[in-house]
């Protein structure tokens, strides 16, 4: 084996199987965040690409309501991180 290899093969990192099964509360969560998503996306594309000449208050709605849809999508996502390290920290111990 050349020096290189064994060099190589003694910093290889061993990282245990943290993945965890989806529960049903993370799949509940998991599927709130990719609605929510889903409906981001949307909107943004409604305020990017408008089908007609926008006026002013039409489009503040818009911003307002892309607003709430990420916030919307910004607390689903930090759900599942807390749920996940919930389960995680059950797991271990």
């Amino acid at each position: 084996m050349r020096t290189y290899h064994r060099l190589w093969a003694s910093h290889v990192l061993v990282i245990p199987n943290t993945k965890l099964s989806r529960d049903d509360e993370g799949a509940r969560l998991f599927a709130l965040y990719e609605a929510s998503s889903t409906k981001e996306v949307a909107a943004t594309y409604d305020l990017l690409y408008p089908s007609h000449p926008l006026l002013h208050p039409e489009y503040m709605k818009l911003v307002s309501d892309l607003r709430t849809l990420r916030q919307e999508c910004n607390d689903n996502r930090l759900a599942i991180g807390a749920h996940r390290k919930k389960m995680l920290e059950l797991t271990v111990h």
